[in-house]
């Protein structure tokens, strides 16, 4: 992607982010900026320069308020992407869209679904502690429920390796009905329990729940932080939770590691 056209993405995305933070201040909604964009906040004051996208986590419980809100009141200019707005939706969190634009990833080229430049809601869930052995069983099965409905709506990643397992097992689940497999992934994740003191992003591709996770007490002390010519919110100890993920996390990368992880397939602003 050239630079000009990554520059007009973060334009896009900073003004869906603007009127995200507003929306959720407004409505209570309680919300972090996670993993990438908590460390470009703090590392770049921003965007970091070569990443395309905007990632939040919202408590559970405040993830369905959020969903039902937008759904009867939407940020203007977006749309919120999830299961029940659109029948080919292929993804087990939500997507803040912008209307009017496209971003289609090559993984996802044959799919129906609508596309535009987003921002990603993970929801938060309950789990009794960082790390423990049916969290990541629960994690597994949900995320080869996530290759299924994948396989089921024309998705499809090249793998090498033995990783090419997970696209025939994905091509096996996706045979089930999408419906019985929203439920089920649903069911597997969510726990409403009051005496975990603990939250996950069950959905998250590249991080287990050994390492992003949050303490449930990390909503009661959120703080403002600068981003860009904004402010969003982040955890008072984004420190513990940024060193957790990626160690030295002010260390950039080499420069060949210096992309998003998005092959992107067609694209307009």
């Amino acid at each position: 992607m050239d630079q000009i056209t990554l520059d007009r993405i973060h334009e896009v995305q900073i003004e869906m982010l603007k009127a995200f933070h507003s929306y959720c201040k407004e409505h209570d909604i309680k919300y972090t900026v996670i993993c990438g964009t908590l460390l470009g906040a703090i590392r770049h004051k921003g965007f970091i320069p070569w990443d395309d996208d905007i990632d939040v986590g919202v408590v559970r419980e405040d993830y369905e308020k959020l969903l039902k809100l937008l759904k009867k009141e939407p940020i203007i200019g977006c749309f919120i992407q999830e299961y029940s707005t659109d029948e080919h939706y292929y993804q087990p969190y939500a997507k803040l869209v912008k209307k009017g634009t496209v971003f289609v990833e090559a993984y996802r080229k044959n799919c129906k679904a609508k596309s535009g430049i987003f921002i990603d809601i993970f929801p938060l869930d309950s789990i009794k502690q960082p790390g423990l052995f049916t969290t990541k069983v629960r994690r597994t099965f949900s995320r080869l429920i996530t290759f299924g409905i994948w396989s089921k709506e024309g998705c499809h990643m090249e793998r090498k390796g033995n990783k090419k397992l997970l696209n025939v097992l994905g091509t096996v689940v996706g045979i089930l009905p999408k419906g019985w497999l929203v439920n089920l992934q649903k069911n597997l994740v969510v726990r409403q329990r009051n005496d975990w003191g603990y939250l996950a992003s069950m959905f998250s591709s590249n991080y287990d729940s050994d390492r992003l996770y949050f303490k449930k007490t990390d909503f009661d002390r959120l703080i403002e932080i600068g981003f860009e010519d904004t402010v969003v919110n982040a955890p008072e100890n984004w420190e513990e939770n940024l060193k957790r993920l990626y160690k030295n996390y002010m260390e950039l990368p080499p420069e060949n590691k210096r992309n998003s992880g998005h092959d992107v397939y067609k694209i307009s602003i």
